[in-house]
């Protein structure tokens, strides 16, 4: 039985998951351990770098269209080398798997070049999921069809920003990404206000997304969001679920899911899970994820490339 680890390269740290059989263990880096701490000597440390393969995700990788062999990758899989809010920690891990003698395989973004992605989001967008949204929608998928025989589905990762992907057909179809349309947290598009901010050189086009989430229009915290009782923590919580579900129903005219998944540290609040399980209820079962779920879907498909595996939801391997 092989030995896989996952990583999600997620926005608050990096999680790893090890699937060693029917054993699965988890651990977690955060964003300020990540800056001066070797993660591979962490991971050795936790027994986690004696695997067979290693799934990792690593910001957009918007310049690979197929799950690659990490050294087969130029430029860390990316079209530009710094897109977001740059810490190093993941490119850090990045280099020191690509420098060590572990197999490695790099899982694709959503963006125009992924061949099983609607012509239709072709056109409109050059990009539309992460990385590490790959991996939580194939562990979604897997997930879900371990009870119910799903073909379509929609996987909504809702926290600092919010990213909706539509499965349909047993391929991805597309993504609505975190400046596209509904607002996180602390990220989201940018509005005619916004736009004007930009063009007057007052804030970059980045800035200007990564302060135009629901916490900073509402001046209030994230926790405060999450757990407040005010009316104005109240009506910010509920900007946020309308949000989501704008995009969520929009995604479902599409795709016509037969199920919905929420993940994201916001999504499956005790605030806001059971809103949007009610509301999107009524258009297919709704599944709440956990927060390991994209470093469980890397592993997964580590595991299942080690099973000769070809095809991901429509993304194919390139060892």
């Amino acid at each position: 039985m092989s030995r896989t680890l996952g990583v999600d390269h997620g926005t608050r740290g990096i999680r790893f998951c090890l699937l060693d059989g029917l054993d699965t263990r988890f651990f977690e880096v955060s964003r300020n351990e990540v800056e001066v701490t070797s993660i591979t000597g962490l991971l050795e440390k936790q027994g986690f770098l004696d695997v067979d393969l290693i799934g990792l995700t690593y910001s957009m990788a918007d310049a690979i269209n197929r799950i690659t062999n990490i050294d087969r990758v130029k430029n860390r899989g990316q079209v530009e080398t710094v897109t977001g809010e740059y810490v190093g920690g993941g490119t850090r891990l990045f280099d020191e798997i690509s420098g060590s003698k572990i197999k490695a395989v790099l899982i694709p973004g959503l963006h125009r070049g992924i061949d099983c992605i609607d012509s239709r989001f072709k056109l409109l967008y050059s990009h539309m999921a992460a990385s590490e949204k790959t991996a939580l929608a194939y562990h979604a998928f897997n997930q879900v069809n371990r009870e119910s025989d799903v073909e379509s589905m929609i996987i909504a990762d809702i926290s600092s920003n919010t990213v909706t992907i539509g499965i349909k057909d047993g391929k991805f179809f597309g993504a609505v990404d975190a400046c596209l349309g509904a607002s996180g947290l602390l990220h989201g598009p940018l509005d005619l206000s916004a736009i004007r901010r930009v063009d007057s050189g007052g804030v970059s086009a980045n800035k200007a997304f990564y302060s135009a989430g629901v916490s900073q229009k509402a001046g209030l915290e994230s926790e405060d969001i999450l757990n407040g009782r005010s009316g104005e923590e109240r009506l910010a919580r509920d900007t946020l679920i309308m949000a989501a579900e704008m995009e969520i129903s929009g995604l479902a005219a599409i795709v016509e899911p037969q199920a919905i998944a929420i993940a994201g540290s916001a999504g499956i609040h005790k605030n806001i899970y059971p809103k949007l399980e009610k509301k999107l209820g009524k258009i297919a079962p709704v599944t709440r994820l956990d927060a390991n779920s994209a470093a469980m879907g890397a592993a997964e498909i580590a595991r299942d490339i080690q099973l000769g595996k070809k095809d991901f939801l429509g993304i194919g391997v390139d060892l």
